[in-house]
């Protein structure tokens, strides 16, 4: 009777935790490239959020849906939600909260726990608020949301680092656990270098795309001076044409008496295509337990990439033609923060296999009828899995053009396709917001006036 119990109970948590969440990434993906803007969808999201089921992976998914569907208030509403949950459930969770987090994750795995979301996806959650605010016409929120979007891009350059040390120290505490964790982290590291070809991680975390659309906000809100000091910032990080002649015209503005009189601009931000995805791969790595050598499996999460829309836009106005340009790497980006979490995700990884293999050791030992190593062993197998829960719906590159506005603005594809064309008032500022997610489904456009 004791084993059943036992074998009942270890079932009911394999079958709440075997999952990778790559079923539910499919889903969203699904409702979005549809754009049906189905209202029970919508629905029914906002009740497993309001029922605190997963809010930061439910609430990000679902706020960008609702931003595409162009329903700035309800994304701005379930992205207010994800945002009390960074706050609250992440930032401000107890040493209770955080010891049954890191309990279940190595007993069992980090999908078991609610998404707590990537550094980069914080700052794009800010980003998207402020540009919903900015399609209301409430520009005055708008400034909030940018000057968090910034503010958490300056945490983030902090978090790493410490991080990482922490996550080594707490493991080389435990004799037996740094002893493995040093004999198979160089193992697993040689993995992920072959893994890591295709991208092209920078040292230090920044996201240049944050400081770039905050610093469009803040010069068509008429704070030319700051808009002026963010955008040299990126200049300084990307010596691009584009980022230098758009910078002459905003220190122009900045040093202006009277800025009033100077021409007015278009912007164009072309969101292109979809950064990486999460997969998995397995490894098995030998762990030695009392002089004895046995081996076990690790699940780890990889990137995988994802592909671009339209390579560029041809765009013109009354007078001359243009090309975007691509300024910004997302995918750099994303590989970036994954590539400096690494060290600790291998070894919180290996720590959980460690875990269930001396489990199994031990049951193994005590177990005269094998029915509970049978049970242990079925156990590591099923939750031997990796968390490939991520913001589904975030651009592969950004590509942005600066061109005067002379009332009239027409944009086309890569093959001469016209995408967008409009009359525009010549006393305004104007920002195009492009996103293409795939050349099979239509962009979609939003535009800003001030």
């Amino acid at each position: 009777m004791r084993y059943k119990t036992i074998i009942f109970f270890i079932l009911a948590m394999i079958f709440s935790a075997c999952s990778t969440h790559q079923e539910k990434n499919v889903f969203y993906q699904q409702n979005l490239f549809s754009q049906t803007c189905n209202q029970q969808f919508f629905q029914e999201e906002q009740d497993k959020i309001n029922q605190n089921d997963d809010v930061i992976f439910t609430g990000l998914n679902t706020g960008y849906i609702a931003r595409d569907c162009k329903d700035f208030n309800l994304s701005n509403s379930i992205f207010d939600k994800v945002e009390d949950s960074y706050k609250y459930d992440v930032d401000l969770q107890s040493l209770t909260q955080k010891s049954t987090r890191v309990l279940t994750s190595t007993l069992i795995n980090e999908g078991i726990n609610d998404y707590q979301g990537a550094w980069y996806e914080r700052t794009m959650l800010n980003v998207y608020k402020g540009l919903n605010f900015m399609s209301l016409g409430d520009f005055v929120n708008a400034r909030v949301e940018f000057n968090r979007a910034l503010m958490r891009q300056e945490k983030a350059k902090e978090y790493f680092a410490s991080e990482i040390k922490k996550a080594y120290q707490e493991a080389s505490e435990e004799k037996s656990l740094k002893q493995n964790i040093d004999n198979n982290i160089k193992i697993v590291s040689k993995q992920y270098e072959n893994l890591f070809k295709d991208f092209n991680a920078q040292k230090d975390y920044t996201n240049p795309y944050v400081t770039y659309i905050s610093s469009i906000f803040f010069f068509m809100d008429y704070d030319y001076k700051k808009a002026a000091d963010l955008l040299k910032e990126v200049y300084v990080l990307n010596l691009n044409k584009e980022i230098e002649k758009e910078f002459k015209i905003f220190d122009q503005y900045s040093s202006s008496l009277n800025p009033k009189k100077l021409k007015k601009y278009i912007f164009i931000i072309y969101e292109n295509g979809l950064s990486p995805a999460l997969d998995e791969f397995n490894l098995t790595l030998p762990f030695i337990f009392d002089d004895y050598i046995m081996t076990a499996s690790v699940a780890l999460p990889i990137l995988k990439k994802r592909n671009a829309s339209y390579d560029y836009l041809n765009i013109a106005n009354n007078h001359q033609k243009f090309i975007s340009s691509n300024v910004f790497d997302f995918d750099q980006i994303v590989a970036s923060e994954f590539k400096a979490n690494l060290t600790s995700t291998i070894i919180k990884s290996l720590i959980s296999s460690i875990v269930k293999t001396s489990l199994n050791v031990a049951a193994a030992k005590n177990d005269e009828s094998g029915i509970l190593s049978l049970a242990t062993n079925i156990f590591s197998i099923a939750t031997t899995r990796s968390d490939l829960r991520f913001w589904n719906f975030l651009p592969k590159n950004i590509q942005v053009l600066m061109i005067e506005n002379d009332g009239l603005v027409q944009i086309y594809d890569d093959k001469n396709q016209r995408i967008y064309s409009s009359e525009l008032d010549t006393n305004k500022n104007v920002l195009i917001m492009v996103r293409s997610f795939s050349s099979q489904f239509p962009a979609r456009i939003y535009k800003i006036e001030n």
